[in-house]
């Protein structure tokens, strides 16, 4: 689909829809909320600026992605003759990417793209523009975004970037293995629980597959589950209704699944892989699955577009996809969307702030989310979007690319169901990160500890981040 041009018709944009979602989403969050700057990202500093203005833009995308977005960025300035966008790739991920970012002051890029979780520190530098501002500048319409993004980035009553790459975590699995082992397909829509996953790799290790389930050690993983099982991840309502100052995901939930998942490891059905690798290394749990040593394994959705350009080598791998298991069959809050947002420098000029809005609303346009997500593996994160013929021809005749989108469409949008709002939410993810490296290799470990280890860590390190803030 050819990417659509929206700077032609900036000025002529929708019209302000989004209040009914930010108000909702604001509903049990400060009250605090700084006042709307309607003209941040005024339509008029563009058109009366003298010349071209040029823009730079952070991303940390690798792969077939990076190429994806180049595309995009090349189609946008060829789109139009007043913004020119240069494109500036950070090898090094969405951390290397922030910290480049802040070491610039803020002045090393007009537009960010980061970790959709950290949008907290980016309110916290101040070097960012709330989105919020630009949406009621240009009457940009979000009411069709998927309800759990918006609210997920409403901090303070205003949504403070914009949603682009969707994903949410997946279980993978190899239905040739799952015949070998005499297990039914699992379903792409109804997901199973955590329960009957453990049984599964174990069948899997009895049918020959040595390693029954690789188990990515993903400190996400353990967010989302106490999202799905409505549980706060961090006290005051996740950080949603005032700043979070403690970890609160020490409880029955997450003390069931991590007893669950140290059986497998304890048992030898599976087989532990760390979530820290980078390139081709970051998916070395599916390459186990490749060589048949393991029949599933759990991972993001966004892998998708990576897994179908390889998958054509082995033919020993029927591709399956299905929800990500619940703790409980009972859980009902859905699956929390994962990925990244787009920011605005709050060190822009006006005709800059203008130049970077243009630019991020080409990005969000139904069709150009479409381009992107059917050649990534992304998530559709708009009901326009999710109806594009690109959208509708990908899902038809690829059915598992839409079973992350049906995850992330289940269950009420709170401030449990959409993850924690921390200002550190790297160095949180971090410390469970060590937690389950630990109880996922070391048989002595008890999940009790480990938990309770890991949650004094986090309230420590929240704590200590608070406190430099202050």
């Amino acid at each position: 689909m050819k990417p659509m041009n929206v700077i032609k018709s900036i000025a002529g944009t929708a019209v302000l829809a989004s209040s009914a979602v930010v108000v909702s989403a604001a509903s049990s969050l400060p009250a605090s909320a700084a006042s709307v700057n309607a003209a941040a990202c005024a339509t008029s500093a563009l058109t009366n600026a003298s010349g071209k203005v040029h823009i730079t833009f952070y991303e940390a995308t690798a792969g077939a992605n990076l190429t994806e977005i180049q595309k995009l960025v090349t189609a946008f300035n060829n789109s139009q003759n007043k913004v020119v966008v240069q494109d500036i790739n950070q090898p090094g991920g969405y951390v290397a990417t922030w910290n480049a970012y802040t070491l610039s002051g803020g002045n090393g890029a007009n537009v960010i793209m980061d970790d959709m979780f950290n949008t907290q520190a980016h309110v916290d530098s101040q070097l960012t523009l709330p989105i919020a501002d630009c949406i009621a500048a240009t009457g940009f319409k979000t009411s069709d975004y998927l309800p759990k993004t918006i609210v997920q980035q409403t901090i303070g009553g205003q949504v403070q970037a914009l949603p682009y790459s969707m994903s949410a975590p997946v279980l993978y699995y190899n239905k040739q293995a799952f015949a070998a082992a005499h297990l039914a397909p699992l379903s792409m829509t109804k997901p199973i629980t955590i329960a009957q996953m453990v049984a599964d790799a174990k069948a899997l290790k009895n049918a020959g597959y040595s390693d029954g389930m690789s188990l990515k050690n993903d400190p996400w993983w353990l967010q989302i589950w106490n999202g799905m099982a409505n549980q706060y991840f961090v006290n005051n309502q996740n950080g949603r209704a005032g700043r979070a100052t403690a970890a609160t995901f020490n409880n029955a939930s997450s003390l069931s699944l991590l007893t669950q998942l140290q059986t497998m490891t304890k048992g030898g059905y599976a087989k532990e892989f760390s979530a820290t690798g980078t390139g081709l290394a970051a998916y070395d749990n599916l390459f186990d699955i490749s060589s048949n040593k393991s029949g599933m394994s759990i991972d993001t959705s966004a892998a998708l577009g990576t897994i179908a350009g390889y998958l054509p080598m082995f033919k020993n791998v029927t591709l399956g996809v299905a929800p990500l298991p619940q703790i409980s069959a009972s859980d009902k809050g859905g699956v929390q969307p994962g990925g990244n947002a787009l920011s605005i420098s709050s060190k822009n000029t006006t005709a800059e702030n203008a130049a970077s809005w243009a630019f991020i609303q080409y990005l969000e346009s139904a069709e150009n989310l479409a381009t992107w997500d059917a050649a990534t593996g992304y998530v559709p994160i708009t009901t326009a979007e999710a109806k594009t013929s690109t959208i509708s021809k990908l899902w038809s005749k690829h059915p598992e690319y839409k079973v992350a989108y049906t995850a992330v469409s289940t269950g009420t949008a709170n401030n449990a169901t959409v993850g924690p709002d921390l200002g550190n939410f790297n160095q949180v993810s971090t410390d469970i990160g060590n937690a389950l490296a630990h109880l996922l290799t070391d048989n002595a470990a008890t999940p009790s500890s480990v938990i309770a280890n890991a949650q004094s860590a986090a309230t420590a390190d929240i704590q200590s981040y608070n406190a430099s803030i202050n």
